[in-house]
C-alpha cells in the first residue's frame, strides 16, 4: 500500500490579510505548497487607529477561518499551526478574540510575541546562500520592524520597534491633507522612532543588508530591482529615485502614476521611508531581499523535524552570542563570565535528576551566568537591581519576553550580592524554576569568587545527601570555599542536598 505523505497547514492572521497554506513533502524531501488561500481583513486599521478589533470584524474573521478549516478537512490535514502577528498582539480585546476563535472554530491561535516573527525570518536568512560572514538583517512587517546584526554567521545583537509600514501610515494619516510636504512629516517621525536602532546598529558600519518583509514583491519591480540567486537586489540610487518620484504625490496620484491599487499606493510612501532609513544604518549600496514567507518557514518545521531542531540550535547560539555582546559592551570581566557559565553548565548537567529541567532552560542559565555582572557598570550600589533592569529591557535573539524575564531574575539574584528574595510577581512554577537556576548560578559564581581562574580541574559527585565539589589548582582556594559556604543554605533548601567543597592545591 502506497504511503501517503503528511499534509499540514499554516495560518497567518496578519494586519491586512488572513492567509493559509496547505503543504506536503515532495518526493525529493522538499516542502511544496498544495494550495494557498487569502482573505482581506482590516485588523491593522482598527487596532492601529482604535486600539481594538470590532465585533463585526471578529465575526468576519471567524467566518473566514471556518472556511479555512473546511479546506483543511478536504485536504486531510493532520497538523496545523495558526499564528497572529502585530495587529492581534496589540489589540486591547485580544483575549476575547482568541477565546472566540477557539470556541467557535475549535482553532487555537498562537500570538507571536515581539521579535518572534523576526526570529523565524532571521533563521531562514541565515540559511540563505546570499548570507556572508557579517551583515545587517531587517524584517519589515505591517506593524513592527526587527533588525539584527550578524557576525560570523550568528546573530550578535537584535532589537525591534513597533512601527511597520501599515501602522506608520495609519498613525499619520490625518496629517496628510494638512501639508504639501507629508514626506517630511514621515521622515521626522521615522527618525524619532529609529533613535534606538541608530545607537544600536548605526555605528557598526555594516556593508551588507539583507531585508525582507510584507509587500516586498510590490516594491521590487517599481525600483527596477534585478533578481539574483533567488533574491531581489534593490539599488540605493533607484530606491531614492522612486521615493523622490512619489514623495509629493497623494495616494490617488501615486496609484495613477504607477498603476497601483489606491490602497497599496497609500502604503508605498511609508514603505519607502522605512526602507531608506534602514539602508542608512549601513554602508551598503544595495538591499538584498530574499523572498521569505513565514508560512513556508513554519510549514517546514511541521514537516521536517530536523528543520525545527536547526531553528532551536540557531536560537540557542544567537541568545548566547547576544548575551556575550551585551556583557562585553558593559565592560564585564569576560574571563570570569565565561568561567561562571562553564561551571553553571557543568552543575546543571550533574544535577539533572534533581532539577528535572529541560535542556533549553540550560541556555537561560548560561545567558544569566554571562550577564550576572552587567549591572556593575551602571549602579555599584544596587548591582542586582541594575542587572535585572538592563537584561529585562534588552532583546536576545531566540528568547521571548518571558524567557528574557527569567534570565533577568536569575542573573539579578545570582550576582555577588547573593539571593535577596525577589518581590516581583511570578507564578509558583516560574518561581521554582527561577530559584533552581539561581541556586546553581550562585554556586558557579562562588567557584570563581576571586575572578582569578584558580580552578584548573573540577570534579562533581552527587549522592543522596551531598554534592561533592573537588577543585584542583596551583593557588589557595580559601575565598572560593567561603563563598560557596555562603551560598549553601539557599542551594540546600532548593535541592535538598548539601554542597561540600574541597580545594586541592597542587603545590602542596
Amino acid at each position: 500500500m502506497k504511503r501517503v505523505s503528511k499534509v499540514v497547514s499554516v495560518i497567518d492572521i496578519g494586519s491586512s490579510f488572513i492567509r493559509m497554506g496547505i503543504y506536503q513533502c515532495g518526493k525529493n524531501g522538499a516542502v511544496m505548497a498544495l494550495d494557498m488561500l487569502e482573505h482581506p481583513t482590516r485588523l491593522g486599521h482598527e487596532v492601529f487607529t482604535e486600539g481594538r478589533i470590532r465585533t463585526e470584524t471578529v465575526r468576519e474573521l471567524t467566518a473566514a477561518l471556518r472556511g479555512f478549516s473546511q479546506v483543511m478537512k478536504e485536504y486531510g490535514v493532520t497538523e496545523y499551526r495558526a499564528v497572529a502577528t502585530t495587529a492581534l498582539r496589540e489589540a486591547g480585546n485580544r483575549p476575547y478574540v482568541l477565546d472566540q476563535l477557539k470556541t467557535q472554530n475549535n482553532l487555537v491561535v498562537g500570538v507571536l510575541e515581539d521579535g518572534e516573527e523576526s526570529a523565524l525570518v532571521y533563521s531562514e536568512l541565515l540559511r540563505s546562500p546570499l548570507m556572508k560572514k557579517s551583515g545587517l538583517f531587517a524584517y519589515i512587517g505591517t506593524g513592527s520592524i526587527g533588525v539584527a546584526a550578524v557576525e560570523d554567521g550568528a546573530v550578535m545583537r537584535c532589537s525591534s520597534i513597533q512601527l511597520g509600514f501599515l501602522k506608520l501610515g495609519e498613525i499619520l494619516r490625518g496629517l496628510e491633507d494638512q501639508t504639501t510636504h507629508f514626506n517630511k512629516v514621515l521622515e521626522e517621525y521615522v527618525e524619532t522612532r529609529f533613535r534606538r536602532l541608530n545607537r544600536f546598529f548605526g555605528r557598526m558600519g555594516m556593508k551588507r543588508l539583507l531585508l525582507t518583509g510584507r509587500e516586498l514583491e510590490t516594491i521590487a519591480p517599481l525600483c527596477g530591482a534585478e533578481c539574483r540567486d533567488g533574491a531581489y537586489v534593490l539599488d540605493r540610487g533607484r530606491l531614492d529615485a522612486l521615493y523622490n518620484r512619489v514623495k509629493d504625490l497623494g495616494a490617488s496620484a501615486t496609484a495613477r502614476e504607477l498603476s497601483l491599487p489606491e490602497e497599496l499606493a497609500g502604503q508605498l510612501l511609508p514603505m519607502l521611508a522605512i526602507y531608506r532609513k534602514i539602508l542608512s544604518l549601513t554602508k551598503a549600496e544595495e538591499i538584498i531581499a530574499p523572498c521569505v514567507d513565514i508560512l513556508d518557514i513554519l510549514a517546514a518545521q511541521l514537516l521536517l523535524p530536523q528543520r525545527k531542531k536547526e531553528f532551536e540550535t540557531v536560537q540557542q547560539i544567537g541568545a548566547l552570542s547576544c548575551a556575550r555582546k551585551m556583557a562585553a559592551s558593559r565592560h564585564v570581566d569576560m574571563a570570569h563570565a565565561e568561567r561562571t557559565a562553564a561551571y553553571a553548565v557543568l552543575l546543571f548537567d550533574k544535577l539533572k535528576k534533581l532539577h528535572g529541567i529541560s535542556g533549553k532552560r540550560r541556555t537561560l542559565l548560561e545567558c544569566a551566568a554571562l550577564l550576572h555582572e552587567v549591572g556593575e557598570d551602571v549602579n555599584a550600589k544596587s548591582t542586582t537591581g541594575a542587572t535585572y533592569d538592563l537584561i529585562r529591557q534588552s532583546y536576545f535573539y531566540g528568547l521571548n519576553e518571558e524567557e528574557t524575564t527569567l534570565v533577568a531574575e536569575i542573573a539579578g539574584f545570582g550576582g555577588e550580592d547573593g539571593f535577596s528574595g525577589s518581590v516581583r510577581p511570578m507564578g509558583e512554577k516560574q518561581r521554582l524554576l527561577t530559584d533552581k537556576l539561581t541556586a546553581i548560578l550562585m554556586l558557579a559564581n562562588a567557584l570563581d569568587e576571586a575572578h582569578g581562574g584558580k580552578i584548573e580541574e573540577l570534579k562533581l559527585r552527587l549522592d543522596e545527601k551531598t554534592l561533592s565539589i573537588t577543585a584542583r589548582g596551583t593557588e589557595e582556594m580559601l575565598l572560593e570555599k567561603w563563598a560557596l559556604e555562603e551560598s549553601t543554605p539557599f542551594f540546600e533548601e532548593v535541592f535538598g542536598v548539601h554542597p561540600v567543597f574541597t580545594g586541592k592545591n597542587r603545590l602542596f
